[in-house]
């Protein structure tokens, strides 16, 4: 047991003045739906000793806000399942998620999705005027679980594909961190990538509503920021 612990302390990565967090392994979402409702009452006698945690955690309710946008799922998805960082009191919930993208795939996506959504506010199918302010005043926040949960979500907007035409990105065009699991990215960070030629072709192709065809820098003399700082 000597041996052992000399041995730990001689190859154990050293972390001097800092906290080592223990591993916690991820809970079902129904866990943290019930930590939320039970302390949605402040008034309750239990939550008395939670209020000052509350009152702490309203410095961090615009960090949470921007996880929410940042990670707010698009309009080719249905649904986005993501990992949820809370605090054991609910008093505070981020979104753990960063929302890396390889930049031609998604240039490529918002593109076809400029088609439809012309398509959508013609057919106006998806689009519904909402009424100002959504909640009274005196009315409390909806509970998700009792109100938004059981609703089936709106079908995803998606152009069709050609099966043979778009064949090298028919298959993965519209899912969430596409090729994520492949070769062409570096892992599950999804910060590097490298695409196949007939990859790219299709991509660029798809994004041509969204790119401009003027490839001569010359076009935007005088009109170009880059062309006035260094003027």
């Amino acid at each position: 047991q000597q041996w052992q612990r000399l041995q730990a302390r001689r190859y154990a990565t050293k972390r001097q003045f800092a906290y080592a967090a223990p591993v916690k392994d991820d809970m079902p979402p129904e866990h943290l739906r019930k930590i939320v409702r039970d302390h949605g009452d402040m008034s309750n006698r239990k939550s008395r000793y939670d209020k000052r945690v509350y009152l702490g955690a309203l410095k961090y309710v615009p960090h949470c806000v921007l996880k929410l946008l940042e990670n707010m799922p698009m309009p080719w998805e249905q649904v986005r399942t993501v990992p949820v960082l809370y605090h054991v009191t609910g008093a505070v919930t981020f979104v753990n998620q960063i929302p890396r993208v390889i930049e031609p795939i998604y240039i490529a996506q918002w593109a076809t999705m400029w088609v439809m959504m012309r398509r959508e506010k013609r057919d106006r199918r998806h689009f519904k005027r909402m009424r100002f302010p959504p909640f009274d005043d005196e009315e409390p926040p909806l509970d998700y679980g009792e109100n938004v949960l059981d609703v089936e979500p709106l079908e995803p907007i998606q152009m069709d594909l050609d099966a043979d035409e778009d064949e090298p990105v028919y298959d993965w065009f519209y899912d969430h961190r596409p090729l994520q699991h492949t070769k062409f990215v570096n892992g599950p960070s999804y910060k590097k990538w490298r695409l196949p030629v007939p990859v790219m072709g299709t991509l660029h192709r798809l994004a041509s509503p969204l790119l401009s065809d003027i490839a001569d820098d010359n076009y935007f003399y005088l009109f170009d920021l880059k062309s006035f700082f260094t003027a």
